[in-house]
C-alpha cells in the first residue's frame, strides 16, 4: 500500500508541476479583487485575459493575465491639454416655430389654381 500512496502523491504533483503557470478561475478572481461571475461575464463579451479550457475546467496562463493587465493600462491626458469640443444642444420643439412644427402644404409656394 505504500507504493500506491507515493504513487498518488507523485502523479499530484506532476499535475501541478503541468499548471504551475496557470491561475484557476477562483484565484483569478481573488488576485484581482473580482467574482468569478464578472470573469464570466468578461469571456462571454470577450473583454477579460484569454483563457484555456481542458474539458470543463478552466485556467488562466500567468503570462497572458499580465499582457491583458498591460493592455488595460490608459495614460491619463494632462489637465492643462484637455480641449473639450463644445456640446451641439438639441433645439426644444417649442423653440421652433410653428411653420416648422406642421407640415403646412398649402402654405408651400407652387402653381397657382385649385385642386379639384
Amino acid at each position: 500500500m505504500p507504493e500506491l500512496q507515493n504513487s498518488e502523491v507523485s502523479d499530484k504533483a506532476q499535475a501541478s508541476s503541468i499548471l504551475a503557470g496557470y491561475l484557476t478561475p477562483k484565484d483569478l478572481a481573488h488576485a484581482l479583487g473580482v467574482s468569478e461571475r464578472t470573469l464570466g461575464r468578461w469571456h462571454q463579451f470577450r473583454q477579460g485575459p484569454p483563457r484555456v479550457e481542458i474539458g470543463r475546467k478552466v485556467f488562466y496562463r500567468l503570462e497572458s493575465i499580465n499582457t491583458w493587465i498591460a493592455s488595460c493600462e490608459r495614460t491619463e491626458a494632462r489637465a492643462d491639454r484637455i480641449r473639450r469640443r463644445p456640446r451641439l444642444r438639441a433645439v426644444e420643439p417649442s423653440r421652433v416655430s410653428v411653420s416648422m412644427q406642421r407640415n403646412d402644404i398649402g402654405a408651400l409656394p407652387g402653381p397657382s389654381g385649385s385642386h379639384n
